[in-house]
């Protein structure tokens, strides 16, 4: 009875299924925002800055009831390339937990924020571009958080993975320089007052030199200008976890002398990431290949950044039992590489990831729900995680919306206007039990679709070209797939699967012919009257509205989207939907031939639950195995995983959604093609919104300036 109440066969049914997927998504879009709120104790908005003439999208956690007499540490995120500050989300809100404010800043061309015509280096359309193409954001997003009163203008720090690492180097090249404050000094004296040094001088204090050259009145105009700069260099970005910003050649007193950046640098790699960081071990496993340092130690660089000063361990040493490292972090010459136990993009989706990030900037910013010096305060624990709850909510909320589909599909379907997307059904709905032969053949091609999809996700992600150069097509005028390079994997895998399809559609139609699958091709009604295409395409525009608009409210509602690890659905601006339309295209023709592959030769001598089971596990099976062997891999870990897979890890979850649309749309309209669209339309938002444009320079579009976004 229960299950009646919410057949897809009947109008109050689907009424009923649709309402409770709302439910569904507004219950958990509740409790996400509770944890991520921490129950109320953060203050979460959505902020829109400008940065030179684009608009930059910034999520702002602060401690509730802040007020501008208040003065909090703060802490800047900046995401990787082929994804949004959404993916920062966990770590935005376990900093936050502990009192910091932390402004989670989406980069140029990514999420919701739009690219400028000059970046913050000068660089112009013509010369856009990621590697090294500065901060995208991240310093002005900076110099924002200087405006704020409640913000502690010398305690302000930076995280950053992956592309967002060398994002955070480029803004503390600019802002914390390479000059100590003693070199400021000595050019103080040598430019304002004339005195010069010899080479050993300038090493000197700058205090003491002056105290014993200058005149009393002019020591009073040294202690004003003085004050200034130690003001100055106190207020510079203090601690980031990023990328190494290097040393740099500076005029010191009329020398030519070199100085590390003038920032505490800690480098959080994943121990098993292939892209680089992990494959940088010592031979001995133990230490890191970048100078040789032990991992999880704090280190204190050299003045001239020759040299490397153990201090001790991350786990037993804080500013509050160990002097040198307190003097060190207060004098930004920390140095730390640490390891977490993951993988490239498991970074920020990682409990032990998230308590290195906890300690560094806890005793960096010498804050953890209060001053760590304060006797009084009595900081969270390190380890102490909530966001892995409200991950999982936005899970349930990211299935409640692709659950709804059904029930609208099969509501509009009711409809005399849509009932023209149902094509007369060729398909026998019970039939004899198949031959020996023939249920043979149906395990024969289960076993080579899972074989062929696991060689085609590791070979997606392991060898085709170009994985970093750039976008698959870039090279075609116009440059109508934008999306950054990134997306290529996810790309030639879909490409791959529909070949999958294609070949496996194939192969059974000639075993059908000899050994019977039960299989007929006019079943699958590939050629549908103009009208049924034309309205099959309409109600796919009219699902992923109906999906974006929940999406929007509860984000709006409760500040959740539906996402889960690199699975992920979230908000766009309207000029990128003109860039998902390309991938539509593309995607369409992919699916197509992938609903082939799944539709026929689908078991009719079975219910139609078990042959949905077994068509989930012979398409997802592969995938999920090429996960297992690169778990397995790390047991005997030489710095190469069995597969480069941290950037497809949304397929994973994606193969068994797309399998259940295709089939579940096929038993309702006796048609291949609107699971084929709405497959190819959720997938082609999906990696808009999680990769952006941000490799080259894409002018803001019509349909930005029509609608304002």
């Amino acid at each position: 009875m229960k299950s009646a109440k919410f057949s897809l066969k009947t109008a109050e049914g689907c009424k009923r299924a649709l309402g409770l997927c709302l439910v569904l998504i507004f219950v958990f879009g509740f409790i996400g925002a509770v944890i991520s709120s921490n129950g109320g104790k953060v203050k979460m908005s959505s902020l829109t800055i400008d940065s030179r003439g684009a608009e930059i999208r910034i999520d702002q956690y602060v401690p509730a009831g802040v007020s501008d007499s208040d003065k909090l540490p703060c802490i800047l995120l900046a995401h990787g390339r082929g994804t949004n500050r959404g993916a920062l989300r966990g770590i935005a809100e376990e900093l936050a937990r502990r009192g910091f404010v932390v402004l989670n800043v989406d980069g140029y061309g990514q999420g919701m924020s739009e690219q400028p015509v000059s970046d913050e280096n000068g660089h112009g359309a013509g010369e856009f571009l990621w590697y090294g193409g500065g901060s995208f954001g991240q310093y002005d997003a900076l110099e924002f958080a200087r405006t704020l009163n409640f913000v502690d203008q010398e305690r302000i720090a930076m995280y950053g993975h992956s592309m967002g690492a060398s994002r955070v180097a480029d803004a503390a090249k600019k802002d914390s320089g390479y000059y100590t404050l003693n070199d400021l000094l000595i050019n103080v004296l040598a430019d304002t007052f004339g005195q010069t040094f010899t080479e050993e001088e300038i090493d000197q204090d700058a205090d003491e030199l002056a105290a014993a050259r200058l005149s009393a009145e002019q020591l009073e105009y040294y202690n004003a200008l003085r004050a200034e700069k130690e003001q100055f260099y106190n207020t510079r970005l203090k601690t980031i976890i990023g990328s190494d910003p290097g040393t740099a050649e500076v005029e010191v007193g009329g020398y030519t002398v070199t100085r590390p950046c003038q920032v505490n640098v800690v480098m959080v790699n994943g121990k098993y990431d292939d892209l680089g960081a992990g494959a940088q071990w010592s031979p001995d496993g133990t230490t890191s290949a970048m100078g040789g340092v032990n991992f999880d130690h704090w280190y204190s660089i050299a003045k001239d950044g020759s040299e490397l000063t153990e201090i001790g361990s991350m786990n037993t040493e804080t500013i509050l039992n160990n002097e040198q490292l307190a003097d060190t972090l207060n004098n930004r010459r920390a140095r730390m590489v640490c390891y977490a136990p993951t993988d490239h993009c498991g970074l920020y989706f990682s409990n032990e990831a998230n308590r290195m990030y906890m300690v560094v900037m806890s005793q960096s910013l010498n804050y953890n729900r209060g001053d760590l010096t304060d006797s009084a305060t009595v900081p969270l624990s390190d380890t102490s995680n909530i966001w892995i709850w409200r991950a999982l909510c936005n899970f349930v909320a990211m299935l409640s919306m692709i659950a709804m589909i059904f029930p609208i599909v099969a509501l509009l379907l009711k409809t005399k206007f849509f009932s023209g997307v149902i094509v007369d059904s060729k398909e026998i709905e019970s039939a004899e039990p198949l031959s020996k032969n023939g249920r043979t053949a149906y395990w024969v091609f289960g076993v080579i679709t899972v074989i062929l999809t696991f060689l085609a996700l590791r070979h997606a992600n392991n060898d085709l070209p170009p994985h970093w150069a750039g976008g698959m097509f870039s090279q075609l005028p116009p440059k109508i797939f934008a999306l950054v390079a990134t997306s290529t994997i996810g790309f030639w895998f879909v490409i791959m699967c529909a070949v999958i399809g294609l070949v496996m559609f194939i192969a059974k139609v000639i075993v059908n012919n000899k050994v019977g699958l039960g299989a007929d091709v006019k079943e699958l009604n590939l050629l549908i009257s103009p009208a049924a295409f034309f309205k099959a395409l309409l109600l796919t525009v009219i699902i992923i509205a109906s999906c974006y608009t929940a999406m929007i409210l509860s984000m709006y509602a409760f500040g959740q989207d539906f996402r889960f690890y690199e699975t992920m659905f979230s908000e766009m601006r309207a000029a990128c939907w003109s860039y998902a339309v390309p991938y539509f295209v593309v995607f369409t023709v992919m699916y197509f031939f992938i609903n082939l592959g799944i539709n026929y030769g689908a078991r009719k001598d079975i219910s139609e639950s078990k042959e949905l089971i077994m068509n989930l596990l012979f398409n997802s099976v592969g995938a999920w195995l090429v996960v297992v062997g690169s778990y397995l891999s790390r047991l005997a870990w030489t710095g190469k995983s069995f597969s480069e897979f941290t950037l497809s890890y949304s397929m994973l979850l994606y193969i068994p959604v797309s399998v259940i649309i295709n089939r579940k749309c096929f038993k309702m309209t006796k048609s291949i093609w609107l699971g084929t669209f709405i497959n190819a339309a959720l997938v082609a938002w999906l990696m808009t919104c999680k990769s952006g444009v941000g490799d080259g320079y894409y002018a803001q579009g019509i349909l930005s300036v029509l609608f304002h976004a």
